[in-house]
């Protein structure tokens, strides 16, 4: 398998903690949500997918939404607010990480330190 469609791979299993993240800050609606998901390197993506996660996170229980009428014209939207058990399953999510990064730190380390002798 080329590395390429890996790492796209990786990048998408990150979609709920960064989605959870972006709705602790404020909440919002899903082309919004996709804007800020692409400060954490989350970009070109079909909206679709987010939309999934979205309805699955609420199925959990860690997100609600609600139709909210904005001051611009058009239709409501579906505005997702992160709830309480939603935020649990964050700290949850960035204790992972966390040790994630510990063993990746560790393999760079590893890896440099053999292309240093070489």
């Amino acid at each position: 398998m080329p590395y390429g469609r890996h790492r796209k791979g990786r990048g998408m299993r990150l979609l709920n903690p960064i989605a959870l993240l972006c709705l602790q800050k404020n909440s919002a609606h899903g082309y919004s949500l996709m804007e800020s998901l692409a400060e954490y390197g989350l970009s070109n993506f079909d909206v679709s997918m987010l939309y999934r996660a979205l309805h699955q996170m609420e199925a959990f229980g860690w997100v609600s939404s609600a139709l909210e009428e904005e001051s611009s014209q058009g239709p409501p939207r579906r505005v997702y607010h992160i709830t309480s058990l939603g935020e649990n399953i964050l700290k949850e999510y960035i204790s992972d990480l966390e040790k994630h990064l510990e063993h990746t730190q560790k393999i760079i380390q590893d890896y440099k330190a053999l292309t240093n002798q070489h």
